[in-house]
């Protein structure tokens, strides 16, 4: 499969629109072609695969409900997922305000993080940078962004987004 089929602006422009209209069914090719990388936005910044999924679902019902507030022409998939970046730090701002623990405190009821995470080592070395490092490193690997919609997406320089990526890379390669 062509990861620039998948990763097609203007297919998530136009079901964007038709979401507008009130077309729910465009919902499924924004789900389609974006649900790993809005997934991937969720996880850098909650780094909870569960709610992570609570967000991702969330997304959806935002896109439904915000669709008309896209201004046609500008970046569909940054503004999607925006969105989704949005609501996570919502959540994570939330429970943190709220002193939220582990989710699951039985070790029996845990999430099985092995079948989503191939490596444990890897979750791991993710876990010891920084926010915005890991958040980058996420983006470009598992949501396949370039460096200019990172940039867009956090807030940064693409420059910055190329320097902060390769400092993080190097971090990983040293603890792997």
């Amino acid at each position: 499969m062509n990861i620039e089929k998948l990763l097609d602006g203007s297919e998530c422009e136009k079901a964007l629109l038709r979401i507008a209209e009130g077309d729910r069914e465009a919902l499924k090719i924004i789900y389609q072609r974006m649900n790993r990388q809005i997934y991937a936005v969720a996880y850098s910044v909650l780094r909870d695969f569960s709610l992570a999924d609570d967000v991702v679902q969330e997304t959806y019902v935002k896109i439904i409900e915000k669709a008309f507030s896209y201004r046609k022409g500008t970046n569909a998939r940054a503004w999607v997922l925006s969105v989704a970046r949005n609501l996570a730090i919502d959540l994570f701002r939330k429970r943190r305000f709220e002193g939220a623990e582990e989710t699951f405190t039985d070790p029996a009821m845990r999430f099985d993080e092995g079948a989503v995470v191939s490596s444990m080592e890897v979750k791991h070395a993710l876990d010891t940078l920084d926010d915005e490092e890991r958040q980058i490193i996420t983006l470009k690997i598992y949501a396949g962004l370039r460096h200019k919609e990172i940039a867009s997406l956090l807030g940064i320089t693409e420059e910055a987004s190329k320097k902060k990526y390769q400092r993080a890379a190097a971090k990983l390669r040293g603890l792997l």
